[in-house]
């Protein structure tokens, strides 16, 4: 008797089979099955029109061929530009499960971000470099702090597009952070901080991180801080889902005052996140403040 799909799921084995997988790849790649080469990963397979041996100093007929990733589970076939098959791989493994809501981890993924990606040393490198030239003959000198660094390994470099809103562009950029924008936000907060990225136009604003992790906005009138959130994946959501737009302002003293130019409160907990939420993850959190936002 054949087993079907459905059954072979419930028995917690592959639903789609290796030579279901070439059978997949060989209709979207337009080629025979025999001209497939496949890869297997935990999530699937990725498919690409095998290149035949030449003779040495001879260039192949073909090169640079489309790859496909076929799903193990449901069999949904995805194309993919020419990349090296390892990287593939990476940016199709999920996310860890509750980091980001599957609409703001579409839009990171939109803006080259995958699970694992990393930015170079020496790109990083580069960027310390360029901070400690910017600020030698004006101090406090900036640098990287380890939570920046972490979040800009990870994220460094992508520009992250708000729908109906602006657009982060993460360090490093092609232009240099606006020291002034930074506005000695450390010696206020008494801890080192980092500007990270900017908010592109029409707001000239910075984002800078402090060694504690929180994320900032520097800018607006006379160059004052704004707290977006306790940490950068929460900060993310809120500028994505458009909750940036009041945000509570950084006093001379260090302090956060949680209330909007006119005086009105704002809630301390939409800043902290899932922090503020024990056992509530990011998505859950997001979603919840959106609920709340259009309730209101």
């Amino acid at each position: 008797m054949e087993t079907g799909r459905g059954d072979r799921a419930r028995e917690g084995v592959a639903i789609v089979s290796r030579e279901e997988a070439v059978e997949l790849a060989s209709r979207w790649l337009g080629v025979p099955g025999d001209s497939v080469e496949l890869r297997e990963f935990d999530q699937g397979w990725v498919g690409w029109r095998g290149v035949p041996d030449v003779a040495p100093g001879v260039l192949p007929e073909r090169v640079g061929d489309a790859r496909v990733v076929v799903d193990r589970d449901s069999g949904a076939v995805s194309s993919w530009p020419p990349l090296p098959v390892e990287e593939i791989i990476a940016r199709s493994r999920p996310a860890e499960a509750g980091r980001f809501p599957a609409d703001v981890e579409g839009l990171l993924r939109k803006a080259g971000w995958y699970p694992g990606r990393t930015l170079p040393d020496a790109d990083l490198d580069r960027y310390a470099e360029r901070l400690h030239a910017l600020t030698v003959d004006d101090p406090p000198i900036l640098g990287l702090v380890d939570v920046a660094e972490a979040v800009l390994r990870e994220f460094g470099g992508l520009t992250i597009d708000r729908p109906n809103w602006t657009t982060w562009q993460l360090q490093p950029a092609a232009v240099d952070p606006d020291i002034d924008l930074v506005g000695g936000l450390g010696e206020t907060l008494d801890q080192p901080v980092t500007p990270i990225g900017s908010v592109v136009s029409p707001f000239e604003v910075e984002i800078i991180m402090s060694a504690d992790g929180r994320v900032f906005y520097g800018g607006g009138p006379g160059h004052s801080h704004y707290l977006v959130a306790h940490n950068f994946n929460w900060a993310v959501v809120r500028a994505i889902y458009g909750q940036d737009r009041t945000l509570p302002w950084v006093a001379r003293s260090g302090d956060v005052v949680y209330e909007d130019s006119a005086g009105r409160a704002i809630d301390p907990g939409s800043t902290r996140g899932p922090l503020g939420a024990e056992g509530l993850d990011v998505a859950e959190e997001a979603e919840d403040a959106a609920d709340q936002g259009h309730d209101g």
